[in-house]
């Protein structure tokens, strides 16, 4: 890789997480020497930053300061630090202060999914140099997409991204437990549209719930995102029940053109979506 830096060893923090374990195979596979620490590990985050040449972040966002603290006064200039965030502007400051190169990213896919090409991750470039350009190439030839962004660009597009989609598809669950309703029972007569967002409702309610929350409460732009929503879902909710049809249509209307014309595009998305999943119960 030209004007990089291959590390000749790599410290993960956090190894034994979904995206340690990722980033492990990605890098041995390549023939660098990983290290790694976690909870209840034998190995320190002190000694897996002595050892290493790079120390990659992939902790929980409520500890990611913490570690970042933690290990500062033990890095050198000539290391680099990453983290995989899910949430950037808080520890902008902190990351900032560190004697090293530091490139934080978000990759925007679970490892669960398989392989990793024609994904994107996001990049939020704090201190670069040639370790870090290594990094870059090195996701870019395993065919992920990258995406630069400022961590408040960041933060205010996750707010909608991951906030606002997050904060619906539990709240949808949520309605359907106080409702007593079992989708399983539902399922027989389910339209396709119906199957699609119920499996992405049941894949998120899936995995971590302290990773959800999280994103939510430490991300300062999601609070008024959700207020938005609010307001939104409160003058489709009156219009529902002031049996209002035109107010409906006017406030549908208004959501469409917030869309841009995407709408055509979802539609043809959507197509193929349905289509695919009517192949795979054949």
């Amino acid at each position: 890789m030209k004007d990089t830096v291959t590390p000749a060893t790599v410290g993960i923090i956090g190894g034994r997480g979904q995206f340690g374990a990722w980033t492990t195979r990605i890098l041995e596979s390549r023939g660098i020497r990983v290290i790694a620490s976690d909870l209840g590990s034998e190995i320190s985050n002190q000694e897996v930053v002595a050892r290493s040449d790079a120390v990659i972040i992939a902790v929980p966002i409520g500890v990611t300061a913490r570690v970042i603290c933690e290990i500062a006064p033990d890095l050198r200039p000539e290391q680099a630090v990453l983290d995989l965030t899910s949430v950037k502007t808080p520890f902008v400051e902190a990351l900032q202060a560190l004697p090293c190169e530091v490139l934080s990213l978000h990759p925007m896919f679970s490892p669960s999914v398989g392989a990793a090409k024609g994904q994107r991750c996001v990049v939020c470039p704090v201190r670069g140099g040639a370790m870090g350009a290594f990094f870059r190439a090195l996701l870019i030839e395993e065919g992920i997409e990258l995406i630069d962004m400022t961590p408040e660009q960041h933060d205010r597009t996750m707010a909608i991204v991951q906030g606002v989609t997050h904060f619906q598809a539990i709240a949808a669950a949520h309605c359907l437990a106080e409702l007593g309703f079992d989708p399983q029972v539902s399922l027989a007569a389910a339209s396709p549209v119906y199957r699609i967002r119920l499996a992405m409702i049941g894949r998120i309610l899936a995995q971590n719930p302290r990773l959800y929350a999280e994103i939510q409460i430490f991300n300062p732009y999601v609070r008024d995102a959700l207020a938005a929503m609010e307001r939104s879902s409160r003058a489709l909710f009156e219009a529902v029940a002031d049996r209002d049809v035109d107010r409906f249509v006017a406030e549908f209307e208004r959501a469409r053109r917030g869309l841009r014309g995407f709408e055509r595009t979802a539609l043809e998305e959507s197509d193929r979506l349905i289509a695919a999943l009517g192949s795979s119960q054949r």
